[in-house]
């Protein structure tokens, strides 16, 4: 059975309790978060296996994170932990909406501080799946790893998995941040961004920018867009089309690690590989399944927390 290894960042939501800004909330409802983590957890969630790669902190948050994805089902044996590094923090506030307000505690994050050596036991199988974020590309160390855990992935024959999940509030330099992305993006076979994420990325509207993101190792593309739905394409020029489901959203949260973690799972059941991804059967069904997969974590609060699973899913999104 193919495994999907997920590397980054591993923090604590605290959600706010009622809609609201960050400076008026008076109440945070503490959970676990991280947007390859949220992907992972989604992926058990559906019945395929999956292991999370990151370094936490020495202390109780950092506790808390790896025990919610070991009850999750999640591999948390190539979780490390570490005394002079932190656990990565977060404070959410929710909108009318779902919508949210941010603010990041990490300048001193374990998660961008993990090296190679920290995961020279994963071995990798043809079959399995290697995803990962830019929260966690901020420092050279954590850079290195994960070029290290994507060049061992690519020599077995694991396909690579790559969600930009721009969070601007945690780059200083915006253009570093884009160079950051557009290098590890090199390196992807299927690439997950939203609409207006693509845009930054490629400085390109519609499908110009959608043209410019293939010619290298890109296979797939996802593009999300919010209640919009979703658009895939290959690099034969083949897409499809998903327009979405409407739902009654209370919180955004996840909802596109969960739109990810469900396309990956189907990736999984087909046992996909770089060199199958054209011939995979039912990308359309993929596609608007993973749509469900997001809609779904959107009618409740936090990510981990308002995941379903298959029968869950199908039954309230239609």
């Amino acid at each position: 059975m193919s495994k999907l290894y997920s590397v980054g960042e591993l923090l604590i939501d605290f959600q706010s309790v009622g809609t609201g800004s960050l400076k008026d909330t008076a109440q945070f409802v503490k959970n676990a978060g991280g947007a390859p983590a949220n992907v992972c957890v989604q992926a058990v969630k559906l019945g395929q296996s999956a292991a999370y790669l990151t370094m936490v902190g020495n202390d109780g948050f950092g506790e808390f994170l790896t025990e919610t994805l070991k009850r999750e089902g999640v591999d948390t044996s190539y979780i490390k932990s570490s005394d002079k590094y932190d656990t990565s923090l977060a404070f959410v506030s929710f909108k009318d909406g779902g919508e949210r307000e941010f603010s990041f505690y990490r300048k001193a994050a374990a998660d961008l501080y993990f090296t190679a050596d920290d995961f020279s036991s994963v071995n990798f199988r043809r079959g399995d799946m290697l995803e990962f974020g830019s929260v966690a590309l901020k420092t050279q160390t954590a850079q290195n790893a994960h070029k290290y855990l994507i060049e061992k992935a690519s020599a077995a024959g694991a396909l690579i998995c790559f969600d930009p999940n721009l969070r601007f509030n945690l780059w200083e330099d915006k253009a570093q941040l884009k160079k950051t992305v557009l290098e590890f993006a090199a390196y992807a076979d299927v690439i997950k961004v939203g609409a207006d994420e693509l845009e930054f990325i490629t400085g390109l509207l519609g499908e110009g920018a959608v043209k410019s993101m293939f010619g290298g190792r890109l296979g797939l593309l996802l593009v999300t867009d919010g209640g919009k739905g979703a658009k895939l394409y290959l690099a034969d020029g083949r897409s499809y089309v998903c327009g979405g489901y409407k739902v009654k959203a209370v919180d955004t949260t996840g909802a596109g690690d969960s739109f990810f973690g469900g396309f990956i799972a189907r990736l999984m059941e087909q046992n996909a590989t770089a060199d199958t991804l054209l011939n995979l059967n039912g990308y359309e069904d993929m596609l608007c399944f993973a749509c469900k997969c997001g809609a779904y974590t959107t009618t409740g609060y936090g990510a981990i927390p308002a995941m379903g699973d298959k029968e869950k899913i199908n039954k309230a999104v239609k």
